[in-house]
């Protein structure tokens, strides 16, 4: 069942991606007066469909993408109608900033997918981790961590990583999984001081991602009134650092210590508005073992707004996701991260069915995340992608003159060279990631 909620929910995703990615190319050139001769959800057989001018607007058979065929557009492999008409309609004959546009219509609503989406979560209320949306206070360090070695504590903020301001916990944990096996310049502030310590992160398999081996303070989300916590002056919003002797990384450490000593008074220690506060708290035994009156764990925030602070969100969120993946992409090239923290097929379509199980907003975000990928990825210079295409037109426009059908062709033969392999590594990384072959790893 879970397989089939993943392929389902994928096939969903990619279709309504591809379909508003070649819906760009669509509009764009019907809006100059170009001929097309078919706009196509899948791929083979033609299953069902209706004309619009020109254009045979179909669902095919394979629902694994789609596409635009442009009358006279080069390198077509897939249409049945290549012919030209000879009246100045056809994609070749017209000015290159024309055709550009339609190259470049594609990504751009891929843009326009992924902000319109966001738009919609945040009028409607938009869940988000209030943990992952608190600044980076470091609530634990893991035994013989990174962190550890460098001599990070708890209670420190990471306030920049490698010079990059770090607002959230959102923002560190991104910059510290994109820097495995790695020399990371950390600035933290500790007690008011700033200093900047060198930490050599780790790597968590299978993924290779980057880790240095510290976590968020555990929040206490409420308190019981006429409880031991509320007498002792436990307040909401107090980070909980250690109970006791013990260091606290999650909300079963704290049963855990309460647990272990009993109804006995113990110094809590507290981070509360920038500085740490003890507190004695002595548990209460309410037949269901020593309690002492709170409520923690993670607690979502609904970040709710009219169209206006919706518009200026998703703005600002798909800037953020933009840059991040431009960022993973210039680590990739330069192997400062390794190719396994890249998901192909069948990680998306893993993790599409996970969203897909968590809700509607999940879903929904997740093809937001997606859409503004795939956008970015179609404007890599490579043929037949939409920036391969845009690069050779930017170079004719420069040199003022087309090039010849025989470079293009070594061109189009090379960038197609590459994307293969290139869907070859990805694919063997997924399949090493899964369970069965790390089994077999083991």
């Amino acid at each position: 069942m879970g397989f089939l909620i993943s392929a389902l929910s994928f096939v969903v995703v990619l279709g309504i991606i591809i379909f508003v990615h070649e819906f760009g190319h669509l509009i764009t050139a019907k809006a100059f007066g170009m001929r097309v001769f078919v706009f196509s959800f899948g791929f083979g057989k033609r299953l069902v469909g209706f004309k619009w001018g020109d254009t045979d607007c179909r669902v095919s058979a394979i629902p694994l993408g789609g596409y635009v065929k442009l009358e006279g557009e080069p390198d077509d492999l897939v249409s049945e109608d290549t012919s030209l008409r000879g009246d100045g309609n056809d994609f070749v004959s017209r000015p290159r900033w024309q055709r550009f546009l339609v190259y470049l219509a594609g990504p751009v609503m891929n843009a326009v997918l992924t902000f319109a989406v966001l738009v919609g979560l945040y009028r409607v209320g938009y869940e988000e981790s209030g943990t992952m949306l608190q600044r980076p206070v470091i609530g634990a360090v893991e035994k013989g961590s990174p962190a550890e070695a460098a001599g990070l504590q708890a209670g420190d903020e990471i306030v920049a990583i490698d010079g990059t301001p770090q607002p959230t916990w959102n923002n560190a944990f991104y910059s510290i999984v994109i820097r495995p096996n790695a020399q990371v310049q950390v600035r933290v502030r500790r007690s008011g001081e700033e200093r900047d310590v060198v930490v050599h992160s780790g790597a968590m398999p299978p993924e290779n991602a980057g880790t240095i081996g510290v976590r968020p303070l555990t929040f206490v989300q409420d308190v019981t009134p006429g409880s031991a916590a509320e007498a002792a002056g436990v307040k909401a919003g107090d980070g909980i650092v250690r109970v006791g002797e013990r260091s606290i990384a999650g909300v079963t450490d704290v049963i855990d210590a309460i647990t272990a000593n009993g109804a006995k008074a113990v110094v809590v220690h507290l981070y509360r508005d920038d500085r740490f506060v003890d507190l004695s708290v002595t548990p209460r035994d309410t037949g269901a073992g020593p309690k002492i009156g709170v409520s923690l764990g993670e607690k979502l925030v609904v970040q709710r707004y009219g169209f206006a602070g919706a518009a200026k969100a998703a703005a600002r969120r798909s800037v953020e996701m933009a840059g991040q993946i431009f960022e993973v992409m210039g680590r990739l090239l330069t192997a400062r991260i390794s190719p396994k923290t890249m998901a192909g097929p069948l990680g998306i379509a893993q993790m599409s069915g996970e969203a897909a199980r968590r809700g509607a907003q999940y879903w929904w975000s997740f093809v937001a995340f997606i859409s503004i990928n795939v956008g970015i990825l179609n404007l890599f210079p490579l043929v037949p992608l939409d920036g391969g295409h845009l690069a050779i037109l930017a170079v004719e426009g420069a040199a003022r003159r087309d090039m010849s059908p025989l470079v293009k062709g070594w061109i189009m033969n090379a960038g197609a060279a590459v994307i293969f392999l290139l869907i070859g590594l990805v694919l063997l990384s997924d399949i090493s990631k899964t369970p069965f072959v790390q089994r077999l790893l083991q």
